[in-house]
């Protein structure tokens, strides 16, 4: 599952240059009140294109959920374990989801356990019906490692190419949109020293 930010950006990263897996990597556009997603999709495109450029081929999707009009934001792991039962049930041979969450965020052990039980019930309707591989484990390449540690492994073209800014600033100038991180944010607060 990928978002374009700096984390799945390493993993992804990790995933090319360390295996031969076949990947398919997966963007989901999450809209939201937030209105993160048009700076993480630019992100994506970007992202993508320069890992298409440096490494070897992989399959690309993406899908979109738009929860714009409630006043909650939605939960985004429990989105992502939604959007990964899909994709693994449409991707043959499917056996192993790679996340790109790092042993330092927040209850991550606790959130990480609640989106493999939401991802394990959905599949289980899927393997009832006899679609999908008997078994699909989820995989954190980039668990143990820190922002800084993904930052320093990743050339500096790419890190600057990522996005992270929860709450964006949206400018309009006369060569079209472009997004500015708000600086406070957790996420622009974890990436501060990078």
């Amino acid at each position: 599952m990928f978002s374009g930010g700096l984390d799945s950006s390493a993993m992804l990263v990790k995933l090319l240059a360390e295996t031969d897996d076949e990947l398919r990597v997966h963007h989901i556009r999450m809209a939201n009140r937030e209105a993160r997603a048009g700076a993480e999709q630019a992100a994506v495109e970007r992202i993508v294109a320069w890992c298409r450029e440096r490494y070897r081929p992989f399959r690309y999707s993406e899908s979109g959920l738009d929860f714009a009009a409630l006043e909650a934001i939605p939960i985004d792991y429990l989105c992502i374990a939604f959007v990964a039962c899909q994709v693994a049930i449409d991707t043959p041979r499917c056996n192993r989801i790679a996340v790109a969450a790092l042993a330092r965020d927040t209850d991550i052990e606790n959130r990480s356990a609640r989106q493999r039980r939401v991802f394990d019930t959905l599949y289980d309707c899927y393997r009832a019906r006899k679609l999908g591989e008997p078994e699909v484990q989820w995989i954190y390449p980039v668990y143990h490692s820190t922002k800084q540690q993904l930052a320093a492994a990743l050339p500096a073209e790419l890190v600057a190419l990522t996005w992270s800014c929860r709450r964006p600033v949206r400018r309009v100038g006369q060569d079209g949109e472009h997004w500015q991180p708000c600086g406070a944010c957790k996420a622009c607060l974890a990436r501060q020293g990078i």
